[in-house]
């Protein structure tokens, strides 16, 4: 959207003028200059390091905390070894934290609840990410719900309508691919926390599922299975229990 509303910008001025681009540039909005490089960051460091070269205006929208916020984390370590992180990288760190960056908060949440005795904040940090948009973030969520809260308290429910609308405005293939990308998370960790689950019990109520049957098929998760997404469930509670066996096999030695 910000770099479509800047073409338009552009086009105009070109109209009613030959200005160069570093001039056109400057008749830009701050709010849409901030957007711009908002949506590099986004997507490429390096072409945000390169863009903060071409022109003060770009330099200046980069400082703006909008752009610490949507910053990717692509290009730095899962979890920084302080002895390994320089001062420059330690502070736009630090800066993406204090902005509230999704994967910042994402990745301290999974450091935090399962290396650490800090599994509260650990959690809130993963339930943070999870409810602003965060995808690995609102899978582990909705699975820790499922497998740590009690049916009364009505977690366990959360988890199960996290867990569809994440399979509902993805796919099949993106859900898989966030467990393949949480599982090479917590395979890179020291592991203090597991996840456990004893019983794969359905809340199913339909006769036509057939979903429990299934679950006992597939109740027995090998550590070298395929993880099979061809599996198919007519409910989200027998459809969540089969995911939360493929997460709780993560956990598995």
């Amino acid at each position: 959207m910000a770099l479509l509303r800047a073409k338009k910008e552009i086009n105009k001025l070109k109209k009613k003028n030959n200005a160069s681009p570093i001039n056109i540039v400057k008749t830009l909005p701050k709010e849409l200059l901030v957007e711009i490089v908002g949506k590099v960051a986004s997507q490429s460091m390096a072409d945000l390091c390169q863009m903060k070269l071409t022109c003060k205006d770009f330099l200046d929208a980069s400082e703006d905390g909008y752009v610490y916020q949507h910053a990717s984390m692509e290009n730095f370590a899962l979890i920084p070894l302080p002895w390994f992180t320089d001062e420059k990288e330690t502070s736009f760190l630090r800066r993406c934290r204090e902005n509230d960056n999704l994967e910042i908060l994402y990745r301290e949440g999974m450091v935090q609840y399962f290396s650490t005795s800090m599994v509260d904040l650990g959690f809130e940090k993963l339930k943070k990410a999870a409810l602003e948009g965060h995808l690995e973030a609102k899978y582990v969520y909705s699975m820790l719900l499922m497998a740590n809260c009690e049916d009364d308290e009505g977690g366990r429910e959360l988890g199960f309508d996290l867990f569809g609308e994440l399979k509902n405005s993805t796919c099949n293939r993106m859900v898989a691919r966030c467990r393949k990308r949480v599982k090479s998370f917590i395979k890179s960790m020291w592991l203090k926390n597991h996840v456990v689950v004893q019983n794969l019990s359905s809340c199913c109520c339909s006769d036509t599922c057939g979903g429990t049957e299934k679950l006992k098929r597939h109740s027995t998760w090998s550590a070298d299975e395929v993880d099979n997404d061809g599996v198919g469930f007519s409910c989200k509670y027998c459809d969540g229990n089969h995911e939360l066996g493929l997460f709780a096999n993560i956990f598995r030695i």
